[in-house]
């Protein structure tokens, strides 16, 4: 299921549905849903905070959103966690921000977790994680000019993963996608091989994509990168790490990334409370949070420092459920928004806007397989 806000703001709020409705899904502490999940939910965040489910629409397992840069259309990853290839499916916002389903496509992999709009909106990037071999990689799609998924036109194979974990890292995993600021290069996340990976944008080319291993970021044998976001002026860049619950600083030197900071998003050493998620900066970027799920499952915020880009742990907070695999922050900076997948619970928390403390309402509400928060642009 997902999600999406309204301070009055509305959002999308997708759920996860299918396999995982079958039975408690396949996680630990993982509880059997009390309502089912019917796809994604448009809920509007009032200026008291409270939350207020406007309506859904039935979408089988959207995992991941994200928006058009014209906010025009919506797109959502469809991960099944079977032996099916996946899809992503393409849906025009109405006026009302209520939506009208356009098309769905082969997502050319198995569990597509993450997907990415080029920023001049022409293409789709869809990163396939598949815990199976022989199917993870990226797949890119055009967009067509009403906004449906076209034709894919570039498939990348993430087929060979570092082995330094042989029960996750076998084989490539590709678990996210994001551009640089200055829109030049594509950074591809792979868990598998301990590695993201860079790529030159060029879009007037048959394939749009292609290779600047110059570019890739290293990370700790057996880490497994998760996400990558950058600073707004392009000089820091930082990543979360799965199985090392880190957050690993880059910055810019002479037009590549150096590691110049290691946080531990928990002080346990047992790899039962390490299980890195999502981070996001705050809208003034003077913060950043990440989720740590597995035992510790908790939202970490950190404060920014403006000048050096490296990180101040503020504190950690139990995320108000089990599983906080996403979360979202509106535009005022007011309001943290939790999806605890597991517990299929989405719950809120008060921002400090100058010290970056969370503040938990008790506002919550319950859905069942909540997995990702995208506020509605305006």
């Amino acid at each position: 299921m997902s999600i999406v806000y309204q301070v009055k703001t509305s959002c999308f709020l997708s759920t996860h549905q299918g396999t995982w409705t079958a039975g408690a899904p396949d996680g630990l502490g993982a509880l059997k849903p009390t309502f089912p999940s019917y796809g994604i939910y448009k809920v509007r965040l009032n200026s008291d905070g409270t939350l207020l489910p406007l309506n859904h629409i039935q979408v089988a397992n959207p995992s991941w959103l994200v928006f058009a840069k014209n906010h025009q259309y919506l797109y959502a990853t469809n991960e099944d966690n079977s032996d099916i290839f996946g899809k992503v499916s393409a849906f025009k916002i109405d006026k009302e921000g209520n939506l009208k389903f356009l098309n769905a496509v082969n997502s050319l992999g198995q569990q597509p977790t993450h997907a990415e709009i080029s920023p001049d909106n022409r293409f789709l990037f869809v990163a396939n994680y598949s815990a199976r071999p022989g199917h993870a990689g990226v797949s890119v799609f055009a967009i067509q000019a009403d906004g449906s998924i076209g034709k894919p036109v570039q498939k990348i194979s993430f087929l060979k993963g570092s082995n330094a974990s042989p029960d996750r890292q076998a084989d490539g995993h590709a678990h996210s996608i994001i551009f640089s600021p200055d829109k030049k290069t594509v950074y591809l996340t792979d868990l598998g091989s301990d590695l993201i990976r860079a790529y030159e944008y060029i879009p007037k080319s048959k394939q749009p994509l292609k290779k600047a291993k110059q570019l890739d970021l290293p990370f700790p044998a057996a880490s497994g990168p998760r996400h990558l976001i950058f600073s707004k002026n392009g000089d820091y860049a930082y990543a979360t790490t799965e199985m090392g619950a880190q957050i690993i600083v880059f910055k810019k030197v002479n037009g590549k990334y150096k590691t110049v900071q290691q946080e531990n998003l928990t002080d346990q050493m047992d790899a039962s409370f390490k299980g890195g998620a999502g981070l996001i900066f705050s809208p003034d970027q003077h913060f950043l949070y990440a989720g740590n799920r597995r035992k510790s499952n908790e939202i970490v915020a950190y404060a920014v420092n403006q000048e050096t880009g490296r990180l101040a742990l503020v504190d950690r907070y139990a995320s108000g459920g089990m599983e906080p695999r996403a979360f979202a922050i509106d535009a005022s900076g007011h309001y943290l928004i939790v999806a605890n997948v597991f517990s299929n619970t989405i719950s809120q928390f008060k921002r400090d806007l100058n010290t970056g403390k969370l503040t938990p309402t008790q506002i919550a509400l319950q859905v069942g397989l909540p997995t990702d928060i995208k506020f509605i642009p305006k």
